[in-house]
């Protein structure tokens, strides 16, 4: 599995992993050395290890961070108090007041009798003094502290503790990261990316000057992030599109090497070529739909004249492009196995359709344009979903392709062509 410390080497960095006093792999005498002397050798190890490689022209004095987790942790602290030399630390469930870790650590009495000769109310300046807690106001290194929420090996409040003092004290940077359910290390996946992101981001920030600008507020895949992606196209007052002449036409951009419309063809604008069209109020930026091939290619050669583009009906193998770069959002589009809530198998297809009919009563199950997660960067819409779309074929003829509201998704259903009602068109422009 990768670590940070590969990850830290593909951007340059040289790790040293310390195997300092009370480590293992040099027998009990190595492990039991520390027993009265927390601290004493360790840090001596850590930073005789960092001179090693300063010496050698491993390591850059001036460019030294330092991280660990659990009693790495611990040392990390405790290293950062005894040097400014270190420009960033991550500090993952490491204790820094071991008054209170001998009360609320699941094994606090045994560990802190063995390390420290006995309780805090026998040796009270001993526990003050090896405490880093009462020394955050000489941290000069900035910190970021994780833990999980569930952690009784180095208890959770460590970290508060940890954190609020860095905070109340304002002498270096901190940041407290939180992981919800995890005992004395992230299990899951989604926690051990998240520390992995961290770890590196904050390296970046204090230790290579890159700092990146994250909004953490910000979910990429929320409904937030779909809607202003959609703010972002073209419009005239509240209909899509882009206004040509003083007439509402699709607005463009380039998927998988075809220039299409952001949209399918919406009912505002498909009304400005056929003025007996009927659309509902309310529904003027819908999919124009229940349009038949030769209409649809009327409205391209009409759009064509009047913006002096060459606008055309997408060729079938373009739609093949379209579709298949729209396959990844299928899960999340206005489909039949959206409505019904679960992927659908053959046959339980029909039972469904059974129940669409009854919805039909009152109107189609079709939405908005752009009311789902669009595809690619530049973003197009609603092409795993919606309306189906026309499409040319080779010998010229017209062949309705893509998902509809009414369609399944699962490709062992077989592909046939909605209803009319739920056929519409995007449009193609020539470069």
């Amino acid at each position: 599995m990768v670590g940070v410390p590969h990850l830290l080497g593909g951007r340059g960095i040289a790790v040293l992993k310390v195997n300092y006093h009370g480590s293992g792999n040099f027998g009990l005498e190595w492990i039991e050395s520390i027993k009265g002397r927390y601290y004493e050798y360790e840090i001596p190890d850590i930073l005789s290890g960092v001179d090693m490689l300063v010496e050698r022209g491993i390591a850059h004095p001036d460019s030294l961070g330092i991280m660990g987790w659990s009693n790495g942790s611990i040392l990390a602290i405790a290293a950062c108090l005894e040097t400014d030399r270190f420009k960033a630390l991550c500090a993952g469930a490491g204790d820094v007041n071991w008054t209170s870790d001998y009360g609320n650590c699941a094994f606090g009495a045994a560990f802190d009798n063995a390390y420290f000769g006995g309780p805090p109310w026998e040796r009270p300046d001993l526990y003050l003094a090896k405490s880093p807690l009462f020394r955050m106001h000489e941290m000069k290194t900035p910190t970021l502290i994780m833990f999980g929420s569930m952690d009784t090996s180095v208890p959770t409040e460590q970290g508060w503790e940890h954190f609020r003092a860095m905070r109340q004290s304002e002498a270096a940077p901190v940041r407290f990261i939180l992981f919800p359910g995890a005992g004395h290390g992230p299990t899951k996946l989604s926690h051990m990316k998240r520390k992995m992101h961290e770890e590196l981001a904050w390296i970046d920030r204090y230790l290579l000057g890159r700092e990146r600008e994250i909004n953490e507020a910000f979910d990429e895949q929320s409904p937030l992030a779909h809607g202003l992606k959609k703010a972002g196209a073209k419009r005239s007052g509240r209909f899509l599109g882009e206004t040509v002449g003083g007439v509402q036409v699709p607005e463009t951009a380039v998927l998988a090497g075809v220039r299409a419309g952001r949209f399918e063809v919406t009912r505002a604008q498909y009304a400005a070529f056929e003025d007996t069209y009927s659309i509902p109020e309310g529904t003027e930026n819908w999919p124009a739909s229940g349009i038949t091939f030769e209409s649809a290619t009327a409205y391209c050669e009409w759009l064509s004249e009047l913006t002096g583009r060459t606008c055309r009906l997408p060729k079938e193998k373009e739609m093949e492009k379209l579709v298949s770069a729209a396959r990844a959002n299928a899960s999340i589009e206005n489909n039949l196995d959206w409505w019904a809530g679960y992927e659908l198998t053959p046959d339980e297809v029909a039972g469904v359709m059974a129940k669409v009919a009854v919805l039909e009563e009152h109107g189609l199950l079709l939405r908005e344009c752009g009311s789902f997660p669009p595809v690619g960067e530049s973003g197009l819409w609603d092409l795993a979903g919606n309306a189906a779309e026309w499409a040319v074929t080779a010998d010229g003829a017209g062949k309705a392709m893509g998902l509809s509201a009414v369609s399944p998704r699962d490709p062992r259903c077989g592909y046939a062509p909605p209803p009319l009602r739920y056929t519409g068109f995007r449009v193609v422009e020539e470069e």
